[in-house]
């Protein structure tokens, strides 16, 4: 049997709560950019350096711990944006939806159900509205 590789695309939209939007348009103003350039570059921070740490288990790996119940290696996660109804939005892309588990020599899919609850909780904990997700055949 031949095994299908996706990438999981997170696909989040603009902020989730009244604060968050008030403090991104804050920073607008502050840094005399768009709001749009806010939102990309907070994302973009957020992903890199706050959720993905290096040499330390990372949210993504927790999530999929809680979610899915395995200790996985992590997966590599990167930041993209998208484009909907004019306005560009950021993604956060999972390459590939089979991952190791650690110590162990199986793999465990990401189905839909766990992608969808990891992505809700980066909306209630991040304050980014998590729209949904894609997977797309590479």
């Amino acid at each position: 049997m031949t095994e299908v590789v996706s990438n999981i695309e997170l696909r989040f939209g603009p902020p989730s709560s009244q604060d968050k939007e008030e403090l991104t348009n804050k920073r607008a103003i502050e840094f005399d950019v768009s709001i749009e350039r806010i939102l990309l570059d907070d994302f973009e921070y957020l992903l890199t350096n706050v959720w993905m740490k290096k040499n330390r288990e990372n949210i993504f790996e927790l999530l999929i711990l809680i979610y899915a119940g395995e200790t996985v290696e992590c997966p590599h996660v990167s930041f993209g944006t998208y484009t909907h109804n004019g306005y560009r939005y950021p993604k956060a892309v999972i390459h590939g939806d089979y991952l190791n588990i650690r110590n162990s020599n199986r793999r465990l899919w990401l189905n839909d159900e766990t992608v969808e609850a990891i992505g809700k909780d980066l909306d209630a904990n991040f304050e980014y509205e998590f729209f949904g997700f894609q997977r797309i055949k590479q």
